[in-house]
């Protein structure tokens, strides 16, 4: 096993599995890549606009704006967690995406052919799961790879 994915969201089951991945790349020499999904949800918010509204150069500041926000943010939180593990020894790497978390974890294990995804069997919002479905099971349902899921 030479690729290991680790997808981070800032939950504690992220956080158990980056650990979990960590040992598992140490005991198998393997590199680790730790994805952030920054998902784009401030859609719903202008709903009620016309469509031209939407289109105006307000709406388009506020949304790449909130996107930035957003990404800042992601990366912040990605940087934390993985400063707090410990990699030495390990060839990493970190990678921020914007999009459906489902949809970007299952492509970028397919488009870098990794071996194996390490994930949290469950995020930060219990809402969503209860209404789209758990990421984690899409996920295990759709991956090119092995998906380790950790508790």
């Amino acid at each position: 096993m030479k690729k290991i994915l680790v997808p981070i969201d800032g939950s504690d089951a992220s956080r158990a599995a980056a650990e979990t991945a960590v040992e598992l790349a140490k005991n198998c020499g393997s590199e680790i890549t730790f994805l952030t999904v920054v998902e784009i949800r401030h859609e719903f918010v202008f709903a009620n606009y016309s469509d031209h509204a939407l289109m105006g150069p307000d709406y388009l500041e506020i949304r790449e704006n909130l996107i930035r926000m957003d990404t800042e943010n992601s990366t912040r939180m990605l940087d934390k967690v993985v400063e707090s593990l410990d990699c030495a020894g390990l060839k990493t790497g970190k990678t921020v995406v914007t999009g459906d978390p489902y949809a970007q974890i299952v492509n970028t294990a397919a488009e870098g052919e990794y071996d194996m995804i390490v994930m949290g069997h469950r995020g930060l919002n219990p809402l969503k799961r209860l209404f789209i479905g758990s990421v984690a099971k899409k996920v295990v349902d759709d991956s090119p790879c092995s998906v380790l899921i950790v508790k």
